[in-house]
């Protein structure tokens, strides 16, 4: 299912590669990453800076220790409430976890999470080991929300899948799927105004708001 997403987000008609014919169709789009090369980042790396910023949800990664370190600090994101987006949580897997299975710890850790944070949501980053390993990490992220009452959301990014910005989009498809539209504020206010693409890197929209004296 992640190789059909990747296929579809690839596909890219206003592209300008799109209107050679032959095996230069869709060469520059569909590039994926090399393991042991500088690319400028991975799929993992690129969803991360998409979802973190969400500040008052937990972002999970399920890897081991070394990809925890794009889970904290890694931006300069602003918050007016809550800053438990400023906690990295990681699953930490181990050898002995890649032989058996990691999904029970996975598990194990989104409970811990729910029981003693209470977050609004937890997003789960599948990272590359578990993806190589298929641990049915989505089947996971299910029986969490069902039995914990709380949105728990896969983000199936893998770095090995492709670029920083293939992971932004794949972070836009977790959102897609699993957030938009499953609830409304209870009061819309007099203007409905929906922002595309504020990363809240630095809370750089308060910026632009008017300022109260």
């Amino acid at each position: 299912m992640l190789q059909a997403k990747v296929n579809q987000l690839l596909t890219e008609p206003a592209c300008k590669h799109n209107h050679h014919h032959g095996d230069k169709k869709n060469r520059s789009c569909s590039q994926q990453a090399k393991p042991g090369s500088a690319q400028g980042g991975c799929a993992f790396d690129g969803a991360s800076i998409t979802l973190v910023p969400i500040t008052d949800c937990a972002h999970l990664v399920h890897g081991p220790i070394a990809c925890a370190g794009n889970s904290w600090g890694s931006r300069g994101s602003l918050s007016s409430g809550s800053n438990l987006f400023q906690t990295g949580f990681t699953t930490d897997l181990s050898e002995q976890d890649i032989i058996m299975g990691g999904e029970k710890r996975l598990y194990q850790s989104i409970k811990y999470i729910a029981q003693n944070y209470q977050p609004a949501a937890i997003f789960v980053y599948c990272t590359c080991v578990p993806a190589l390993t298929g641990e049915d990490v989505e089947a996971v992220c299910a029986s969490a929300k069902q039995k914990l009452g709380l949105p728990v959301i896969p983000v199936m990014s893998p770095g090995f899948v492709g670029s920083k910005n293939l992971g932004n989009r794949l972070a836009g498809e977790a959102l897609l799927d699993h957030v938009i539209g499953t609830g409304e504020p209870p009061t819309l206010g007099k203007f409905v105004i929906n922002l595309i693409g504020e990363y809240n890197i630095a809370g750089e929209m308060w910026y632009v708001l008017p300022q109260k004296c």
